[in-house]
């Protein structure tokens, strides 16, 4: 399942992460670096399966958790509305 920002939704990468900010509301989301990557890979359109891989290799001793921390976090990010399918 491909996942996208939308066209309201503006990502700018950080030091530290990224930040997204909704202009619909004037509303911004900091991220650290873990979100970044995954929103990286959703916008080249590599999906959740290849933000997990790419978390996999990043993080060896947390590969375990890798997939479900994605999906949790594509959640949250679908409930406010900074990413939709």
């Amino acid at each position: 399942m491909t996942w996208r920002l939308p066209a309201h939704v503006t990502f700018t990468e950080t030091d530290t992460g990224a930040v997204l900010l909704d202009n619909r509301r004037g509303r911004y989301w900091q991220t650290n670096d873990t979100a970044a990557i995954v929103l990286k890979c959703l916008m080249a359109e590599g999906g959740l399966e290849s933000a997990v891989a790419v978390l996999r290799e990043r993080y060896p001793d947390a590969a375990d958790r890798a997939a479900d921390d994605v999906q949790q976090m594509i959640e949250k990010l679908a409930a406010a509305k900074l990413v939709t399918r």
